[in-house]
């Protein structure tokens, strides 16, 4: 690995354009277009107008007692509990720190630094969780180029503070928000400004800068004439439009089965060490692997200045970039990096590996996995800069099906027999939900889903739910329960999102999985077909197919399985009642369901272990990676049976968290632990998560 050491001198960024010894084709990064609404999107206007009047005339729809009452909610993030104020900040600065917001603006511009000690309207959204945790910063910086990044961060670890890298801070575990259980004043750096991306290898591979955001990648493949390939995340959260650097900092996953986690092994980071002599080191990796950005390109690849470096040509290339020039397309470089891995090539095999051994006994993905180039599931304890990333063909024909069964165990044999038996066959992707997600989806999700069959998870859906979190947050009593108490009044007005045919084997049956399937040129979904046609046949009685018969119908399985936690959020919210979420994955060839521990702590005054309202489980099925969403009645204490939940899972040999990362709310494996460690040996980058020390060279761990 080459290493660039930078004692970081205090210059411009040269955006002048230069060439590179390998010049490429470049297409202007487009930004996420919410202006542009479909004339389809009115119905979607309407109902938020309605909405919104209704919402004025209904704020004390609850009695005040009940609002009173303590309660804990999801977040309701398409895939919890309430964030409290933060303490009052108590620190002494030193000189040095005192100065730091002014030296930052020397940096990076006075635009691009706030301050964030007071929480006001401009830097709330940088200092509370999406759904836990909240604190207060010394300063949020935004740099524009990546030059800008890494003389920022020596400048704030040289003051002697802690620094909190965030992207779209869509996060749900408190890992991207500062928090207040360190002496050392924090500084974000929001890198959501480097959101510049463009093309490699003829559109095999992109690169992205670290605020790059998935969606804007999927549409650009599109703009940039490459209609036949997509990007790793093209569902889920994606109108959230979370960066593709957060997704390799958590090994997010997800619905697409053929892709596996995010992933790559190609990245420009900087960490922070410390050389003999005790003096703060910014240390910037590039295992990029693109011909003509490779340290070994320059002559002075250690220098104490950026000019001549790989970050200096990059910066510049990304310049050109936002200024819609021209240029022939880069290439992999020939060196080990270019020959490194940009997506997770072998989760197909791994997936598949569910028989009765080791391997099957192991799951499928995991965000404490320790494999990889630093960047991957580093969750702040480096500063991704800029990444590769693998495009994947579309296929050729899709299908897709509603598939019902009588029992888990049916869909479970379902799941190894036709889905996972060759990694080259795999499904584009199988969701699997049980009876309470199928009932809560329908009695709750009906507006958001057939908005989305309207207009599709795009921009315009994250347009309506900012508008919905700006509710949420106004200051009246109840702000924060009012618009999901009047989705939840107004859901039996919207008609289903479910066709009818799938709406009734969706009530006559408890299991439900919607799959879908791809052909690729080898005879894939042939192969996929009729190994599902002799398994109908073989359990006939206990298993209902049902292929979607147009677009509009696949629409509505997309829509009903996307809207599964934000509808949970809105019937525990009309049911006046709370509830949690958790995710984790199962071993390969469990088909356990976690039970849920009795516990000292949640027992009521007769012994008797409380019982939940609903217990939705809904689950990336060929991955077996669960999500759980459980509402409990007001007064019981969901902290307690969240922990006897995570320990049941952790004795099924399961592992949590598989999805959003460890943040605050989970205590990471010891060798995960001593990765990031090393990692970041002083603990400056991201104090605090996984049940680590906050404390400097992690001081009582």
């Amino acid at each position: 690995m080459y290493k660039l050491r930078v004692a970081i001198c205090r210059t411009t960024t040269r955006h002048g354009r230069r060439s590179l010894r390998a010049a490429s084709t470049t297409s202007s990064s487009e930004k996420q277009n919410s202006s542009a609404i479909k004339s389809s999107s009115a119905l979607g206007i309407a109902a938020l107008s309605l909405l919104t009047g209704y919402s004025i005339g209904t704020m004390n729809i609850q009695s005040n007692e009940n609002n009173k009452t303590e309660r804990v909610l999801p977040s309701g993030v398409p895939r919890g509990c309430c964030s409290c104020d933060a303490p009052p900040l108590k620190l002494t600065l030193t000189d040095e720190q005192t100065n730091l917001p002014s030296k930052l603006i020397d940096i990076v511009g006075k635009d691009n630094v706030k301050l964030g000690l007071t929480e006001d309207s401009s830097n709330a959204k940088f200092l509370k969780g999406a759904r836990l945790g909240r604190g207060k910063a010394l300063a949020i910086v935004q740099p524009e180029s990546m030059t800008d990044a890494v003389q920022a961060l020596k400048a704030i670890v040289d003051a002697d503070c802690v620094v909190i890298p965030q992207g779209k801070n869509t996060g749900l575990t408190g890992g991207s928000v500062p928090r207040e259980d360190d002496s050392r004043p924090t500084v974000i750096i929001n890198m959501m400004k480097l959101d510049t991306m463009f093309p490699i290898d003829n559109g095999r591979r992109v690169v992205c800068l670290a605020g790059s955001g998935i969606a804007t990648l999927s549409k650009n493949l599109t703009t940039w004439g490459f209609d036949n390939r997509e990007s790793h995340s093209t569902l889920g959260s994606t109108f959230l439009n979370p960066t593709t650097a957060a997704g390799v900092a958590f090994g997010s996953g997800g619905t697409q089965l053929r892709k596996g986690p995010a992933y790559t092994d190609r990245a420009l980071y900087a960490r922070v060490t410390e050389n003999k002599w005790g003096t703060r080191i910014v240390e910037v990796v590039n295992t990029l692997g693109i011909d003509g950005i490779e340290d070994t390109d320059f002559v002075n690849n250690s220098g104490n200045a950026m000019s001549g470096t790989a970050i200096e040509q990059l910066d510049i290339y990304a310049n050109d970039v936002r200024q819609g020039y021209k240029r022939p397309m880069a290439q992999s470089s020939r060196s080990a990096f270019g020959k490194g891995k940009a997506s997770d090539t072998d989760y197909p095999k791994i997936v598949c590996e569910c028989g009765n051994d080791e391997k099957g006994s192991s799951v499928s993905r995991f965000n404490a996995d320790t494999k990889g180039e630093d960047c991957n599931r580093s969750e702040g304890k480096v500063l991704i800069l800029a990444t590769v990333h693998d495009t994947f063909p579309k296929p050729q024909e899709k299908k897709t099906f509603w598939i019902s069964c009588t029992d888990f165990n049916t869909a479970q044999k379902f799941r190894k027999e036709v889905c996972l038996d060759n990694p080259t066959d795999l499904p584009l992707s199988i969701e699997y939900m049980d009876r309470d997600s199928f009932d809560v989806i329908d009695k709750a999700g009906r507006i958001m889903g057939n908005l989305i069959k309207i207009v599709g998870v795009g921009s315009f859906v994250g347009i309506l739910w900012d508008v919905k979190l700006k509710i949420s947050s106004m200051n009246f009593e109840g702000a924060e329960l009012l618009c999901d108490q009047i989705l939840y009044r107004l859901n039996d007005f919207a008609p289903s999102v479910l066709p009818l045919r799938f709406l009734e084997s969706g009530r006559k049956m408890d299991h439900h999985m919607a799959m879908s399937v791809g052909e690729f040129g080898e005879g894939e979904m042939d192969r996929c077909l009729e190994r599902m046609a002799k398994f109908e046949k073989e359990n006939d009685g206990k298993i209902m197919i049902q292929k979607c018969q147009s677009s509009s119908e696949e629409m509505s399985l997309t829509a009903f399985r996307f809207v599964a936690a934000p509808a949970f959020r809105t019937w525990c919210v009309g049911n006046n009642v709370q509830g949690f979420s958790v995710d984790y994955a199962m071993p390969k060839n469990s088909a356990e369901t976690p039970s849920l521990e009795k516990n000292v702590n949640t027992a009521d005054s007769d012994g008797e272990q409380p019982v939940p309202l609903k217990r939705m489980r809904y689950s990336h099925f060929g991955c077996n990676v669960v999500h759980e969403d459980l509402a409990y009645d007001l007064g019981v204490d969901v902290h307690a049976v969240h922990l006897g939940l995570k320990s049941s899972v952790s004795g099924c040999n399961g592992r949590l968290p598989a999805e959003h990362g460890h943040g605050t709310e989970y205590i990471a494996p010891k060798e995960t632990q001593l990765r990031w460690m090393k990692m970041d040996p002083l603990n400056v980058m991201n104090p605090g998560i996984g049940g680590l020390s906050p404390k400097f060279k992690y001081k009582n761990q």
